[in-house]
Order: C-alpha cells, then structure tokens, then sequence
C-alpha cells in the first residue's frame, strides 16, 4: 500500500470541496423531489408563479383578479399550488392548425 502525504491546508480544501459537493448534490436531489410529488401539494409564491408563465406580476394580479387562477394569501404573500399554474398555462396553449396549401 502506498502512503501519500499532504499539506494540512490542502487536505483542509480538499474535504471543504468535498463537503461543498455534497451539500449541492443533496440540494439538488430535495429539488428533484419536490418536482416529481403531486402538483396540487406543491405551492409556488407569485415571483415563481410568474416565471414559470413568463408573465409579470401585475399580469399575476390580473389574473387572480378576473378569477382566471386560484389562490391562497398566506402571511401578505400570495401562494398558488402547482397544479393550478400547470392548469393555467395549458390552458393558454395556441395550436397551429394550418392546413397545406390554405392562406396563413
């Protein structure tokens, strides 16, 4: 077996990158799974809401306002569930049904 010695910093560094790829690997995967539970338990506040539709905030307002979309105030923050954003933005699809040879 081979013994391979180090500075004590390098070795400090080591084991800090270490621990920093971790910490991000574990992240990651509570992300992952907070994506793949069930649509209607995961809640998104108004600035997640909105990026997702690629809309601004003020269109989020409208939106609530006209009863387009549910959602909850929790805390002077608006909260809706991931199911209702996916609902939302499905239902804003525009098909392209041109057919060959007619005008566009």
């Amino acid at each position: 077996m081979k013994v391979i010695v180090i500075e004590s910093e390098a070795y400090k560094k080591i084991v800090q990158k270490i621990e920093w790829i971790y910490s991000y690997i574990k992240k990651r995967e509570k992300e992952n799974a907070t994506l793949q539970a069930n649509p209607s338990e995961v809640w998104l506040n108004d600035q997640d809401a909105a990026a997702i539709l690629r809309v601004s905030k003020r269109t989020m307002q409208r939106l609530r306002s006209n009863g387009e979309i549910t959602y909850s105030i929790r805390g002077n923050k608006v909260w809706y569930t991931l199911a209702e954003v996916k609902r939302l933005l499905s239902g804003r699809v525009v098909r392209n049904d041109k057919q060959e040879g007619g005008k566009p």
